[in-house]
């Protein structure tokens, strides 16, 4: 039997903010999400402005704001997700970060963990990858580490 604090913990819905103009991946993330962590709360941007502007809305409500982001850093361009990645660690340095992208260019993923990135992980291919993926990311955001609280 688990002690309260932990059952506690594991119960708790997170709120999460994706950030990804591909709709079919939209799909396939809130599909993942739903299935394989079902603590999730997620909350689908689909430009860098809307994301930005949910985080100043919900930023005085910790129920609502998120603590985790799942960010694809083309926005449609790289050029794009570079500028919100930099605006999110300039302006919620405690936010965690997984950049979710199709590319593996090797110098891409070094700039997104040189601009402060958490993660970064190359998105899967298929609806099975997609759903190991998540399950290993509830594990490791959700059991194994503890996420850090927002604070006004």
């Amino acid at each position: 039997m688990l002690p309260d604090y932990l059952s506690s913990r594991r119960n708790k819905s997170v709120p999460i903010l994706v950030i990804e103009d591909n709709e079919d991946h939209q799909l396939l993330i809130n599909y993942s999400l739903k299935a394989k962590m079902p603590r999730a709360t997620p909350v689908f941007a689909h430009t860098a402005q809307e994301a930005l502007s949910h985080l100043q809305f919900t930023c005085t409500d910790s129920k609502a704001f998120p603590q985790l982001v799942f960010l694809d850093l083309f926005l449609p361009n790289l050029f794009e997700g570079w500028k919100l990645l930099t605006d999110l660690k300039k302006h919620y340095p405690l936010l965690p970060i997984v950049v979710l992208s199709s590319s593996k260019d090797i110098d891409i993923i070094r700039q997104a963990y040189e601009l402060g990135a958490h993660s970064f992980l190359s998105k899967p291919s298929s609806l099975d990858d997609w759903e190991s993926t998540f399950r290993t990311l509830n594990e490791y955001w959700f059991d194994i580490i503890s996420l850090p609280s927002h604070s006004n």
